[in-house]
């Protein structure tokens, strides 16, 4: 078989696989498992206290969440703005006389300190038959813990976690249903249209009940007494556009690993050729030597973006590309040595000026890449998004909720709210017109 054949069969196999390593990208980026356990309507609810919380007696409060902006502040920490609202019986309101003594009913338990945060301000109320709904602003940075195995073609889920504020006294959250449109499965709702995302995708929202248990009983609870509540969460599922990240990561490996094959293929005991290229073993390690730091600084880079996390997929062909320096280094150096035909390796290596490394690399290459990327991005695990939320823990005594200061003050909207404005904002909310959405804009842009 000549030389234009093998070339021929190198070609298709490195196409092969950089065609089956696109096709696993797409595949990725397209596929997502809603969650089985979201609530989708007042049915949901009571099937699911039915079968978990059957003697569950308490106050149930039906509360919504309107989000107005997301942003990613780093990779464990998102930061949020928007409305919650709670609908109370209009008995327990209607001693408030000011609007701003009416307590914030609930508490946000991850929220971390930042410059950014906003303590939860009186944004409306309305009454409606005997009940009234209070509405709060709110701003503020929440910690969570996200996997990143998979950038950057991952889906995120943002969560906001709720509490009740009033510690202890067996308050139970419902979701809100009849403040949206429409809460199907795969629908989003609960936020702004014109929200700026930057590098993500809304690909549905909805909310759930996560079961924690606590390992101690803070020492007001009797021991053996066990009083769990669902709390409640609004979730937020965030598709990457990826394409930024592959024009940051994947495309300068991909030029580095060309540059690293044309000095592959310089490497030649044609004096001509030799003399043209002006290419020597020297010559050839200095080249991969100037590379390796390139690769190096991009890797630093990426790590210290996901500081904390484990190895993401992207940052596997960074070992990988190290590998293909050094491999190519070493084959220069070796074919720069006499063969005594005696060793089959140093034979291999000078037989054709070179020729089966060269044959070699590109589907070595890439091959190597497809066994990455099948075996991180395509198994799916026993969970459909793996995140913080997720987690368990175990108590032997009563619920408890904590609370949470957030310092801050929104004088833009407390100004609204004393001329009235704020009275007509959100048709999202299920209570305004949608009339009225331009000038709660004008009022409170973020």
């Amino acid at each position: 078989m000549n030389g234009k054949k093998w070339w021929g069969i190198s070609n298709s196999i490195s196409l092969l696989f950089l065609i089956l390593i696109g096709g696993m990208w797409v595949y990725t980026t397209r596929t997502y498992r809603p969650n089985k356990q979201q609530l989708m309507g007042k049915a949901d609810v009571d099937e699911y206290l039915s079968e978990n919380f059957s003697n569950l007696l308490t106050e149930k409060i039906p509360t919504g969440v309107f989000i107005q902006s997301l942003k990613f502040k780093n990779s464990s920490e998102v930061n949020f703005t928007g409305y919650i609202w709670q609908i109370y019986d209009k008995a327990y309101t209607e001693k408030y006389k000011d609007s701003n003594d009416i307590p914030v009913g609930f508490v946000l338990p991850e929220a971390v300190e930042s410059g950014s945060n906003i303590e939860p301000k009186f944004a409306y109320r309305k009454v409606k038959g005997d009940k009234e709904v209070v509405g709060w602003y709110f701003e503020t940075t929440l910690k969570q813990k996200f996997d990143y195995s998979k950038y950057p073609f991952d889906h995120k889920i943002a969560w906001i976690r709720l509490w009740s504020s009033e510690f202890g006294q067996g308050k139970f959250f419902l979701p809100d249903f009849d403040g949206y449109e429409s809460t199907e499965a795969g629908k989003a709702f609960g936020y702004d249209e014109n929200i700026v995302l930057g590098h993500w995708d809304i690909e549905e929202t909805y909310f759930d009940y996560k079961e924690y248990k606590y390992n101690s009983n803070f020492g007001i609870f009797e021991e053996g007494m066990q009083n769990d509540y669902p709390e409640l969460y609004f979730n937020i599922v965030l598709k990457r556009r990826f394409l930024n990240s592959l024009v940051i990561y994947i495309l300068p490996l991909a030029i580095v690993a060309c540059l690293t094959f044309a000095t592959l293929i310089m490497i030649t005991n044609d004096p001509a050729k030799e003399s043209r290229f002006g290419m020597n073993t020297s010559g050839v390690i200095g080249v991969c030597s100037g590379l390796f730091f390139v690769v190096l600084l991009s890797q630093v880079q990426i790590r210290e973006q996901f500081a904390g996390s484990s190895i993401v997929y992207v940052e596997y062909f960074y070992p990988l590309m190290y590998l293909a320096l050094l491999g190519v280094s070493v084959n220069s150096y070796l074919f720069a040595l006499p063969d005594d035909g005696n060793n089959r390796i140093m034979y291999w290596i000078h037989k054709d000026d070179n020729v089966h490394p060269k044959l070699l690399f590109w589907p070595v290459l890439l091959g190597s890449a497809a066994v990455i990327t099948a075996c991180v991005l395509l198994p799916e695990g026993n969970g459909r998004l793996q995140s913080g939320q997720e987690q368990v823990f175990r108590m032997e005594g009563k619920r408890m909720v904590d609370t949470v200061e957030i310092p801050g003050v929104y004088d833009a909207l407390a100004s609204a709210t004393e001329t009235g404005a704020m009275h007509r904002i959100l048709p999202g909310l299920g209570l305004f017109s949608q009339e009225c959405l331009p000038q709660c804009r004008r009022i409170c842009p973020r």
